[in-house]
């Protein structure tokens, strides 16, 4: 009985060998070979026979020759079993044959589908213990892969809803995240799910916009939208250089964003007086107000904003030209919170705009500026004086009617000054500024660019009366000396940050080893200052590294030579 168990194990074991090699004599195959005979993938598939079935079983489960089972069947049921196999062979072999046959050339995409079913099969086959492709390596590396998808995923924790962002964080901490996150970044986040959306547009996201960046994308109905998206929310908006805003996108605006605080239109040159009427109606906390270059305004935009906005601090209303006296007046008047003003350009304003205003009503302005207010005279700078007397910032650049006496009078009632921008007022002399350090001790900043009558008795001034200076343009002053400079460095060595000494002729290469203890010293202009050379900036960097100079020499040009002068012709008529 042992023989006859032994005798059918190994005939059946040789028999499943022989199938194993064909089997991979034909995955070897090509799809077609050179003659174009057309190539069957059927065989890659087990033969659905019941006894091959049994024969995988038997490799998988032993128990079916266990000791426990019935006595093993007499040597004729063995003879049966392998006549069975022999059929079951020759049936795989000969419907393999016939459909090599059947098989059109032009099934090829056919074929391929095939080809891969049947493979999956083979794996599926060989995760089962089937022998026939435990020696086979392209079945074996599918082998491999079949476990670890099969095997190794499944233990995997799952990404259940649990386990996310969304649920595992508080909504007011998810909050805080996306408030740090900027108007791209939240416009991003927005498109990633439902939840993030809602995170994203939440109005406590958007309390500040600026729409800088994008002015030139800005349309109207983007407006409208941020204005239904942010509604009382939105605290300051900037739509600096947005010129295709209109008057009806920031009427709409000022309907729903009725607590706005700071709104910065600068060269929104198409609103008009009806943006202004409709901000005085409804944004009554507004406190900064920005329409520099919105040239189509009037004093109608002043008048509304003085009805409404009495919080008002800071209002630029640079360059426009249509504004007068009467709508400055109004709003200083009506404005006593007023700290800021910028009117820079607005030429139709005299030199009777601040004249008979009650000492009240500029009491709290600390910054003026009138660049290029060219109807400026001493009278209106003697008025800005005695009512402001917390002034700190005061520019009067290119107000060239001004002389030593505006000088005097702000030396007398405006003692706070910092910060003092005089440029191309030529009228200044010695005499002003000397009166002016005596009494304006907290000067940190100033501008005199171009007022070509100072000298060296300025700056000697400037280092007893004004210690705390660290940024002073000199540009143009065609007087100042070394002498002057050294003076001025010698007392300031730990304060003065810039140094603009442009086109000052008469500062040489000397004047390095004065700047060089100044530890504070961060940049210096000395563009066309013929007596500074090369070699001196070079030496200066090397010992200063951190300086920034900034200097112009114009290339070396060839020398001109005048042509001979034509006997009895004159020099007019040789250029000619």
């Amino acid at each position: 009985m042992l023989r006859l168990l032994t005798r059918v194990t190994l005939g059946a074991t040789a028999r499943d060998g022989d199938l194993a090699a064909e089997n991979q004599a034909d995955n070897d195959a090509p799809l077609h070979d050179d003659e174009g005979d057309d190539l069957n993938l059927h065989h890659f598939e087990a033969p659905d026979h019941p006894q091959i079935g049994a024969i995988h079983e038997s490799d998988h489960d032993h128990d079916i020759y266990d000791d426990s089972s019935t006595d093993i069947e007499s040597e004729s049921e063995d003879v049966d079993l392998r006549e069975n196999l022999l059929t079951t062979r020759h049936h795989h072999r000969s419907r393999h044959s016939s459909n090599r046959v059947i098989v059109n050339r032009s099934n090829k995409h056919k074929r391929k589908q095939m080809r891969l079913t049947s493979r999956k099969r083979h794996v599926v086959a060989s995760t089962n213990g089937s022998q026939l492709s435990y020696h086979h390596p392209t079945i074996q590396a599918k082998q491999n892969q079949m476990y670890l998808i099969t095997t190794l995923l499944p233990n995997q924790p799952e990404q259940t809803e649990e386990n996310l962002i969304n649920k595992k964080l508080p909504k007011e901490l998810l909050l805080r995240v996306f408030s740090y996150l900027d108007i791209v970044s939240l416009c991003r986040s927005a498109q990633v799910c439902r939840s993030w959306n809602t995170l994203a547009m939440d109005g406590s996201n958007w309390m500040q916009v600026d729409l800088f960046r994008f002015q030139k994308d800005i349309r109207a109905s983007v407006v409208e939208s941020l204005a239904r998206r942010c509604g009382g929310f939105l605290k300051v908006l900037s739509l600096r250089g947005c010129e295709n805003i209109q008057d009806s996108a920031l009427r709409s605006f000022a309907l729903k964003c009725n607590n706005i605080e700071r709104l910065y239109l600068n060269k929104c040159k198409r609103i008009s007086d009806d943006t202004t009427e409709y901000l005085g109606l409804y944004c009554h906390r507004l406190v900064t107000l920005d329409l520099e270059n919105c040239v189509q305004i009037t004093d109608k935009t002043l008048k509304y904003l003085s009805n409404g906005c009495k919080y008002l601090q800071e209002l630029n209303i640079s360059w426009c030209m249509n504004v007068t006296d009467k709508g400055l007046r109004m709003i200083i008047e009506e404005c006593p919170n007023l700290q800021s003003l910028f009117c820079k350009g607005c030429e139709a304003i005299t030199s009777n705009c601040f004249a008979q205003l009650a000492p009240e009503n500029l009491a709290q302005l600390h910054s003026l500026n009138l660049f290029s207010c060219v109807n400026v005279i001493d009278e209106t700078v003697e008025d800005i004086a005695n009512n402001c007397p917390n002034l700190e910032y005061l520019c009067l650049s290119n107000c060239r009617e001004i002389t030593d006496r505006s000088l005097v009078a702000l030396s007398q009632s405006c003692t706070k000054l910092k910060d003092l921008e005089l440029a191309l007022c030529s009228n200044l002399t010695d005499v002003g500024f000397m009166q002016l350090a005596k009494t304006c001790h907290d000067l940190e900043r100033m501008d005199l660019e171009d007022c070509n009558q100072i000298t060296d008795l300025t700056l000697h001034s400037l280092n007893v009366g004004c210690p705390h200076i660290s940024s002073l343009s000199l540009s143009h002053c065609e007087l100042l000396t070394d002498t002057g400079l050294a003076e001025l460095c010698g007392s300031h060595f730990d304060i003065i940050q810039v140094l603009e000494l442009d086109n000052c002729p008469l500062i040489t290469d000397a004047a390095f080893e004065f700047m060089k203890p100044l530890r504070t010293l961060e940049r210096i202009d000395l563009y066309d200052c013929q007596q500074i050379s090369k070699d001196a900036i070079r030496k200066f960097k090397a010992i200063r590294p951190e300086v920034e100079v900034q200097a112009y020499f114009a290339p070396n040009t060839p020398p001109t030579t005048t042509p001979p002068s034509r006997q009895g012709i004159c020099r007019c008529c040789v250029i000619l």
